[in-house]
């Protein structure tokens, strides 16, 4: 296409219009507008970026927690011993008691043991995430369950332990101390 100059007009590129869109708040073209730069994209390391950019919008902005972790854990594909996938998807579970349960209580604070073990994961595979994870562990550990309700539910500490809800993952009991 050509303007009225005769000059070639060059349409912005996905990236751009998605920036654009988040800046406008209309998320669902972001995540759109995102997503298609991370399928155009020839270097891992870029498709790796705009993914995690879905994966922000889609946790921040639209609370679509299923996507945001499906986002993250396809922008970790990309990049190898990348522990900032980990760290979101260990935010995203983390914030997840007022989804799982009332938000206080047994239902609410499980959801930390797999948040921890991402943030973990994160650690290991990533010296650069270490300092955010443990920010992050060290915030959070207070609110595992305690000693009396772990004990209530006939469980044991260091027993395997499948956390429902939209997070369906194996994780080890830990008590808060």
């Amino acid at each position: 296409a050509y303007n009225q100059h005769c000059k070639k007009v060059v349409p912005p590129s996905d990236a751009k219009q998605a920036y654009a869109a988040l800046r406008e708040g209309n998320y669902e073209e972001a995540v759109v507008k995102f997503q298609e730069a991370a399928d155009k994209a020839e270097e891992n390391d870029k498709k790796a970026s705009y993914l995690m950019l879905v994966a922000k919008v889609h946790y921040a902005h639209l609370k679509d927690f299923p996507k945001a972790r499906q986002a993250a854990l396809e922008a970790a594909n990309f990049k190898a011993n990348w522990g900032e996938p980990y760290l979101l998807i260990g935010r995203l579970y983390a914030s997840s008691g007022p989804l799982c349960g009332p938000g206080r209580g047994w239902d609410s604070q499980i959801v930390v043991w797999p948040a921890i073990d991402k943030w973990n994961y994160a650690k290991k595979i990533d010296p650069n995430a270490a300092a955010e994870a443990n920010k992050w562990i060290g915030n959070y550990r207070q609110y595992m369950p305690s000693k009396e309700d772990v004990f209530q539910r006939n469980l044991q500490d260091g027993q395997s332990f499948r956390v429902p809800c939209w997070i369906q993952e194996n994780t080890t009991i830990r008590a808060a101390k």
